[in-house]
């Protein structure tokens, strides 16, 4: 009898590992056969590309755009559902899934797509040549230089607040509100200036807030699709000040051949950028998320600068400060009507 029933275990297991074998070659076969549509967020748009690179993620078709034109798509009553057809992952930093969802919500239609969890996070960061933070930090008597304090001197002359004659006016700079870096830096500099993130809509009213927002917008440089690096290749002349997240500034600064450089600052509360995959219903959404969630996607999102639990760290990318456990930013809603207010400050 005990042989019989080692025998009957035994022919179970042979068959439960045939067709473990099975689905697992199907699984192959599926992504080596189907064309996956990834759409991601140009600050993503390299590790998305080092993904379709990756054998093992099978065949990858990238499409990068800014956030904002994603967006705008998904968003559309007409369009929206065709834009989510026409996709199989959005890869992007987390409001923008949220704030097509609110979007369409108020509208009365569908959601669309779904974000998945966070993927990899990033520290919104000031890079700032270190005697013009040394400064901007003295005058705003504090120990080193914050959103509030480049906010209130924005656009005024350096000889003003301690400076030098040739240093100019102080310039900061970000990338635009349109896109993923954009909105991040901006709302982690609107949670600086109230000291926290728990905002409304209302809060943007404040006349307070709005002088500053207004005098740091009107004084800034958009113009360039990287301030950043703009600030490493002419210097002083274009930035003195930029906000960014530490997955760009990062890995340019440790590239720089520069003999002096600035310094990057993580102006306290912190606040993060956090990658998540927005997917709409589906195999091949669930296909895509099997890939960016798995090891091609995490080797290529950590190889970008960014921060990936139980990955290495990129060269630039510092382990310290630890990132808080939200990513310190105002609500979706209202980092829509923040984006709205600097495209109106800035018209």
């Amino acid at each position: 009898m005990p042989a019989r029933l080692l025998a009957f275990v035994a022919a179970i297991a042979m068959v439960v590992g045939a067709v473990a074998v099975r689905n697992r070659l199907d699984a192959r076969e599926e992504r080596a056969t189907t064309v996956l549509r990834l759409v991601c967020a140009t600050e993503l748009g390299p590790a998305c590309e080092a993904m379709a690179e990756d054998e093992a993620a099978g065949r990858l078709e990238v499409t990068t755009e800014a956030a904002a034109v994603t967006t705008g798509r998904l968003m559309s009553a007409e369009d929206g559902a065709a834009a989510a057809r026409a996709l199989d992952g959005w890869l992007v930093t987390a409001p923008w899934p949220a704030i097509v969802a609110e979007g369409r919500g108020r509208a009365g239609l569908e959601p669309l797509v779904s974000p998945g969890p966070v993927l990899a996070r990033s520290p919104v960061v000031l890079a700032v040549w270190p005697e013009r933070a040394s400064v901007l930090a003295r005058h705003c008597r504090i120990p080193a230089v914050g959103w509030r304090c480049l906010g209130d001197n924005a656009g005024r002359s350096w000889t003003e607040i301690g400076g030098q004659p040739t240093w100019g006016p102080v310039k900061p700079g970000h990338v635009e509100v349109a896109t993923a870096t954009g909105l991040t830096v901006v709302g982690g500099a609107t949670a600086g200036y109230f000291g926290r993130s728990d905002l409304a809509r209302a809060d943007l009213d404040d006349d307070g807030y709005r002088d500053w927002l207004t005098r740091l917008e009107r004084s800034s440089r958009s113009g360039s699709p990287s301030p950043f690096e703009a600030m490493l290749l002419t210097g002083r002349a274009a930035f003195d000040a930029v906000g960014t997240v530490e997955a760009e500034a990062g890995p340019l600064l440790a590239r720089s051949v520069r003999a002096e450089k600035p310094e990057l600052i993580y102006p306290a509360p912190v606040a993060t950028a956090d990658v998540v995959l927005g997917t709409v219903r589906g195999r091949r959404s669930q296909l895509v998320a099997e890939v960016v969630a798995g090891n091609a996607g995490r080797k290529a999102l950590a190889a970008g600068g960014w921060r990936v639990e139980g990955q290495p760290p990129a060269p630039g990318v510092r382990r310290t400060p630890p990132l808080p456990g939200a990513s310190g930013l105002p609500s979706p809603g209202v980092l829509e009507a923040l984006r709205q207010a600097v495209q109106e400050i800035t018209r």
